[in-house]
């Protein structure tokens, strides 16, 4: 693991990001907008599912609105995490927190297709109530994780 921070650090784009001083804040200013527009979405859904909101629209009806959503700032934050990683991979690829927060992100994206594919096909149960604060407390712990990498 050590060689392979070693030449990710030495890379140009982490060498362009490193020494661009408006490359980290720039880039943790767009992860932080997509994660807040995900964990604003993936509630939606969750509010919806519980019966807590959005009464005059289908659970379907809203997963279709929000899913896109969740999924393109999903992609984005992949995207901005890579980079923030390249940075910094040393701090990064060798503290436990991340792969806490890989593997919340992993669980909270799997209830979040499992909910989302009932959602569509109407067949919202009890299990899937369960799953939908489950998938929130997931998305929170992530947040937490997420600022916890950048002190730790």
């Amino acid at each position: 693991m050590n060689s392979f921070t070693e030449w990710l650090t030495g890379t140009s784009l982490s060498q362009l990001i490193q020494t661009t001083s408006w490359a980290i804040p720039g880039i943790q200013t767009v992860h932080i907008i997509c994660l807040a527009a995900l964990f604003v979405s993936a509630l939606m859904v969750a509010m919806r599912v519980l019966g807590r909101s959005w009464h005059e629209h289908s659970d379907g009806q809203v997963a279709a609105r929000f899913m896109p959503v969740i999924w393109t700032c999903l992609a984005i934050l992949l995207l901005t995490g890579a980079l923030l990683i390249s940075a910094e991979p040393g701090r990064t690829l060798f503290n436990t927190v991340f792969y806490i927060k890989v593997t919340l992100i992993v669980l909270a994206v799997t209830l979040t297709l499992i909910i989302n594919g009932a959602a569509r096909r109407g067949t919202i149960g009890g299990v899937h109530r369960v799953m939908a604060v489950t998938s929130m407390l997931l998305w929170a712990c992530t947040i937490v994780a997420g600022r916890y990498i950048a002190y730790n």
